[in-house]
């Protein structure tokens, strides 16, 4: 039933064409002038681009450019899991140390480093200095 529909479409297309060719000949005025002027501007300007485009260099740029995408997505989505990872391994890491230091408060404190140490004693001779100063 579809095929009839096509060819009544077809045929109805086909008459419209003709009559309208006649009716141009007859009066000599082209029908519809000004928008099938600018449509043939349009398509004399697709046509020159489409002639003068290096197609070749075209598509390599676009695969170029979505290799490219591909890419940045991919290394994205892996720096994503790394963080996710990262977090959740954290977390472990805080709640395995609170459960030693819950298991075990009678040791003695873990002291910072000796940088550290050093600092602390070097500001606490520049406050004394500086209020012996006063």
């Amino acid at each position: 039933m579809s095929y009839l529909i096509f060819v009544a479409a077809s045929g109805i297309l086909l008459v419209s064409f003709l009559l309208a060719t006649w009716l141009e000949t007859r009066q000599g005025v082209r029908l519809f002038a000004r928008p099938r002027r600018k449509l043939d501007k349009q398509v004399a300007r697709v046509s020159y681009v489409v002639m003068h485009i290096d197609w070749a260099a075209f598509f390599a740029h676009v695969v170029q450019s979505a290799a490219e995408r591909i890419a940045h997505d991919v290394v994205h989505t892996t720096l994503l899991i790394v963080r996710a990872t990262e977090r959740t391994l954290t977390r472990v890491i805080r709640s395995l140390r609170e459960r030693v230091a819950i298991s075990a408060p009678d040791e003695k404190p873990v002291e910072g480093s000796q940088l550290i140490a050093t600092i602390v004693r070097f500001r606490k001779n520049l406050r004394r200095e500086k209020k012996e100063g006063n």
